[in-house]
């Protein structure tokens, strides 16, 4: 009788013949990602099945089992068992630690696509892609670990290498290589959370730059990750690296070895890694010991001398064409004028003017703490929005010019591009893409558009808000903290993709901060952080304190700094409240179905855990983005938000019987009349 059990098994274990070490060194000229997708499969005919049989429904049974068991599971990792002998069909999947649910289905479905495949009516195949491994047989092979029975099956030398580099010995890349294998190794072992278990990214600072990644099965014990992941490397550091092959390789079921010139992964790498010392340079030239040594060394300093002449010569050029370009850009009085590979435009006033009616109150789009902002229409036809700064850079009008085509370089979707900018005597002006939709709190907040978005469109805003503030904090050319994120500094395009704002604005009018400290508040009270309003203490996680408070608005369509129902506690109260009562639902909206609502309350879970009073309790952006990424991953429980007030909090009475201060329940302390960027409270907690 056919007997199934879908559940995930007990700890995988080194299997003793079926174990298969395959090395691979490559010449890869498409990405790296792709390295493990080249490598044969290895089929088991030691038994095979017949067409129709039991087997075949078994393995079935497995291949439609284990893609969703891998994708549901955190760590993206699944053991499954159909029947029982001699047609049992026993599986394990994992995918690669950086990939989405959908990436790992999808992937560990095509691996039983092509082992199938590749070995017909064989009980037993291994298969290698890019973001997974699979292993299927008709035996059993995940109750048992016995190291000594490794049989190294099958080893596939170098195909081709890279052409050694005249600066770059063997022995050098030799040392570059072993060490991101052995930090790999280190990092992997010590990786022991739910989500990334035994799983590490490192990136070197070599030339050529180099990418690993390792990775064990996470059922494994330390002891037995460790074991596992240091044989592979000896087996890889015993190879002759020899013209530095652009890949290597190792694979077992159970643990997973790469580096590559390209990237392995997704996203920034756990580790960055500096190269090793170079070789001292050999002596040859130095002590020549012969007449054709002697001949040598001057045909290599006659060599230099002469490569730096025409070095010379070649600046001299340069620097000759480019003072004429310049003398010529000055005489040339085109009102628009392009500077930079970003291609920033400086426009004259008057061009902005005709463009905006002088700045007419019916071209008005809006105002912020940065200034105001304006329709306008260049001859041309093009559409832009013309920004006038209230402040002045105190760094002189170079300084504004570098700062400015700095933030033009900044190219991302979830970005709101900068055409360029505008400085006469006192006035500053950036000129930015005009979005035809206008700001996200006319679609939250504004009554006759609260229903314009559905809840599809909500989760992408959400997304896409945490991909920009990622490529500002991790991926684009400069470190650009936000500081002043609500919901009408995120637009909306005719797809209602989300495009942040305003970035980089308090860079730009010279705010006096360091790496960790500002001397003036920019923002908007309701989403400062704590620690950023109390001691002006900079760092990235007041922004994604900031992108909580919109996460909670965007899914509860409320805002955090309204008072129109004249309640007595703000958004992140009441959002606690429901939380810790388990009625969340009734601050959803009623048309929501099952998944949206599931999808609508881990977002809250996700904005609950961003806004905690201590900025090291709340996630970086990178993690959120993974969190918002993985529908399955388990989250930790969140805690009680800063800014919470409850019917009881405590206030300081005044003599008139108004309250004088408003405490939230991290001590922090606000006084009533405080003003950021001049604008006067009147509420009775923060805006």
């Amino acid at each position: 009788m056919q007997e199934q059990d879908a559940a995930l098994l007990p700890r995988a274990m080194l299997a003793g013949r079926y174990a298969v070490v395959v090395v691979a060194l490559a010449y890869l000229l498409p990405p790296a990602a792709a390295v493990a997708a080249t490598l044969p499969i290895d089929c088991d005919s030691s038994s095979t099945y017949a067409a129709n049989s039991t087997f075949q429904a078994n393995l079935n049974l497995l291949a439609a089992a284990l893609p969703v068991n891998a994708s549901a599971s955190p760590a993206g990792f699944a053991t499954a068992t159909f029947g029982t002998a001699p047609d049992q069909a026993n599986g394990l999947a994992l995918c690669r630690g950086d990939t989405n649910a959908s990436t790992c289905r999808a992937c560990v479905a095509a691996a039983f696509g092509d082992a199938t495949q590749a070995c017909p009516l064989d009980k037993g195949a291994t298969a290698y892609r890019d973001a997974c491994v699979l292993r299927f047989a008709g035996t059993q092979f995940l109750d048992f670990l016995r190291p000594d029975q490794w049989i190294i099956s099958e080893l596939v030398p170098s195909i081709d290498t890279a052409t050694e580099s005249a600066n770059t010995s063997d022995a050098w890349f030799s040392a570059a290589v072993t060490g991101i294998f052995t930090a790999l190794v280190d990092r992997a072992v010590a990786e022991s959370n739910a989500t990334r278990k035994y799983f590490a990214t490192a990136e070197m600072d070599f030339d050529p730059k180099l990418y690993g990644l390792a990775q064990c099965t996470p059922d494994l014990t330390t002891a037995q990750c460790r074991d596992c992941l240091r044989n592979l490397l000896t087996i890889v550091t015993k190879q002759d690296l020899g013209g530095q092959p652009l890949s290597n390789s190792a694979f077992v079921v159970w643990c997973t070895l790469i580096y590559n010139v390209s990237p392995v992964y997704d996203g920034r790498a756990m580790l960055q890694l500096a190269a090793p010392p170079a070789p001292p340079p050999s002596d040859t030239l130095a002590s020549p010991s012969s007449g054709a040594g002697r001949k040598s060394t001057a045909a290599v300093i006659s060599a230099v001398i002469a490569c730096f002449i025409v070095l010379m010569l070649i600046i001299s050029v340069f620097c000759f064409l480019r003072f004429r370009r310049r003398i010529k850009a000055t005489q040339d009085d085109h009102p628009l004028k392009k500077i930079g590979k970003s291609q920033c435009t400086i426009f004259d006033l008057s061009t902005l003017q005709e463009a905006t009616e002088h700045f007419s109150e019916k071209n008005k789009l809006g105002e912020g703490g940065f200034g105001t902002v304006y329709k306008g229409i260049l001859s041309d036809g093009q559409e832009i929005a013309v920004k006038t700064l209230l402040g002045r850079t105190e760094h002189g009008l170079d300084q504004l010019h570098n700062e400015v085509l700095l933030l033009a370089e900044l190219q991302h979707k979830n970005l709101v591009r900068l055409h360029g900018f505008c400085s006469h005597q006192n006035v500053t002006l950036l000129v930015y893409e005009y979005i035809k939709n206008g700001s996200l709190d006319n679609f939250l907040f504004d009554g006759s558009n609260r229903n314009a978005l559905n809840w599809e469109q909500q989760y992408n805003i959400i997304l896409g808000i945490a991909k920009g503030i990622l490529y500002l904090h991790e991926d684009s050319t400069m470190r650009i903290i936000h500081r002043d994120l609500k919901a009408n500094n995120i637009l909306l395009d005719d797809n209602m993709e989300p495009k942040i704002a305003d970035f980089g604005l308090a860079r730009l009018l010279g705010e006096g901060h360091t790496q960790t400290q500002t001397g003036r508040i920019v923002g908007t009270f309701g989403y400062m952080a704590p620690e950023y309003v109390s001691s002006g203490s900079v760092s990235p996680k007041i922004d994604v304190f900031s992108f909580g408070v919109l996460v909670l608005e965007i899914v509860s369509r409320r805002s955090n700094c309204s008072a129109d129902d004249h309640s007595n506690v703000n958004l992140l109260s009441d959002v606690w409240d429901h939380w810790t009562k388990g009625t969340m639902r009734q601050m959803l909206h009623p048309s929501l179905d099952e998944f949206a609502v599931s999808q609508a309350l881990r977002c809250i879970h996700i904005g609950l855990l961003c806004v905690q009073p201590e900025p090291d309790n709340r996630p970086d952006i990178s993690a959120v983005v993974f969190m918002l990424n993985r529908d399955n991953m388990e989250l930790q429980p969140p805690a009680q938000p800063a800014f919470f007030f409850g019917r009881e909090s405590p206030s300081a009475s005044r003599s008139d019987g108004q309250s004088s201060y408003i405490y939230d329940r991290s001590g922090f302390i606000l006084e009533q009349g405080f003003s950021v960027n001049d604008i006067t409270l009147s509420e009775l907690y923060p805006r």
